[in-house]
């Protein structure tokens, strides 16, 4: 929901600095992201019991404890069974803010036979879907399938620490070879970002036409008079297309603002002076706007190198924080087959790409991840949240204390200015174009 200008293209060297960051391609977090507990405080669970409710089964729960090719054998034909966890003692399910459902799986394709996995919600005793075999597309191919579920994770487990994963087949006379399944969780404490983070309700502009204009004040919707943003949302680039907006930064820093650096980390845009460093393997169908395509962003090898040097470049120039755009791969018609785990695990890794830059990192829309990825960012940003009835998500975000920015183009001001400002979120009206006018904030 972004216009665009286009530019030369020109190509720009990885800088020496990436070849860290693909060391966390096989993780959803990794060595970056050094405001986050150590991977090494996540607590592994292997199941207990096993229960079978229909179907064949073969194999007993000691095959799921590791992956070393043991496996339980679920099938053929219909079959429904779930596992039963216990969380240890001393672990107070309010505490994890990081909970992962993991099965390593070898067995059909999803169009061969659908499996999807449940877990048990103790507050409804109902099954909430966490995913299906979508990633499994070549047959009899081990992989490990990895499930977030909605938080907040208490709702898991059950007064005795009882949590229950279920697995269910579809009616066709395939088998599956389960490996492996457990549960990650990480209930340490959370480390705050040390660098600056907007507070709630932090007056803010999103401009993504330079030239920046720092001189803007406005009558806000409430009265009284005219304000300036507190926060400018502005591209990483000049009106050149080239030039990082080093010089637009200090500009919002002489006034005694701060800036965010705009970088689109779900999409490839043809004008931008990196173009030329992704490969066509990576890039899928257009997202609906001139030379912009939706990216495999399950490379994480090739696609987190990229932009960790739009970060570093966002950094070097002076922003106080970055936002990645087009973080909802999973829900648009990408040109991939990309899971809602995947999407997670980029969006991951990217707050840390993020932090290991020392930069804030706020969350542009994915409003079906809220809970799963608030704990990774300090702050949320929202296109139209009011006209696509989708505001109530950030709650438990500004009650966290993390400021949600909020930008709508055709809903009136009357509309959604009362909503935004008991919302605690800093509600402006802008129209597509994104210039420094027309700007209207709540309040």
């Amino acid at each position: 929901m972004r216009p665009h200008w286009l530019v030369s293209t020109a190509s720009v060297a990885l800088a020496t600095l990436c070849a860290s960051v693909v060391g966390i391609a096989s993780t959803a977090v990794g060595p970056l992201d050094s405001t986050r507990p150590a991977l090494a405080s996540i607590t592994a669970l292997v199941p207990t019991s096993s229960t079978n409710e229909f179907g064949v089964i073969s194999g007993g729960v000691s095959e799921l404890a590791a992956v070393d090719g043991a496996a339980m054998q679920l099938g053929p034909g219909v079959t429904r069974s779930y596992r039963t966890y216990q969380l240890p003692g001393g672990v107070d399910p309010a505490d994890i803010w990081s909970f992962t459902v993991k099965a390593q799986y070898f067995g059909p394709t999803k169009a061969q036979q659908l499996w999807r996995w449940f877990i048990r919600d103790v507050t409804t005793n109902k099954w909430v879907l966490l995913g299906d075999n979508i990633e499994s597309v070549t047959a009899n191919t081990a992989l490990q399938l990895r499930f977030y579920p909605p938080g907040p994770f208490a709702k898991y487990v059950s007064p005795g620490g009882a949590i229950q994963v279920r697995s269910v087949s579809t009616n066709k006379p395939q088998v599956l070879q389960l490996d492996a399944e457990w549960i990650e969780f990480d209930a340490s404490a959370v480390v705050p970002f040390a660098g600056w983070v907007p507070s709630v309700g932090t007056r803010w502009q999103y401009q993504l036409q330079p030239p920046v204009d720092t001189t803007i004040t406005a009558v806000p919707w409430t009265g009284g008079p005219a304000v300036r943003p507190d926060v400018f949302d502005i591209d990483l680039y000049e009106a050149d297309g080239v030039t990082p907006a080093s010089a637009a930064v200090a500009a919002i820093h002489a006034i005694d603002a701060r800036a965010i650096c705009y970088v689109s980390a779900g999409t490839y845009e043809n004008w931008r002076p990196d173009a030329a460093a992704f490969p066509a393997v990576v890039l899928g169908a257009s997202n609906g706007w001139p030379g912009e395509k939706w990216l495999d962003i399950r490379r994480l090898d090739v696609i987190l190198p990229i932009m960790s040097v739009r970060v570093q470049l966002c950094a070097a120039a002076g922003f106080d924080a970055v936002e990645f755009d087009n973080m909802d791969a999973a829900f648009n018609r990408s040109g991939f087959k990309v899971s809602k785990a995947q999407q997670i695990e980029f969006n991951r890794a990217m707050a840390g790409v993020a932090h290991f830059h020392g930069l804030a990192v706020g969350l542009k829309n994915d409003v079906a991840q809220l809970t799963q990825l608030e704990p990774w960012y300090e702050f949320a940003i929202n296109e139209q949240c009011s006209q696509y009835n989708e505001c109530s998500g950030y709650d438990a975000w500004t009650q966290a204390g993390k400021a949600v920015a909020q930008v709508e183009y055709t809903v009136s001001l009357a509309t959604f200015c009362p909503s935004a400002i008991a919302g605690g979120r800093s509600g402006i009206k802008k129209d597509l174009l994104l210039l420094a006018t027309p700007y209207t904030p709540c309040n």
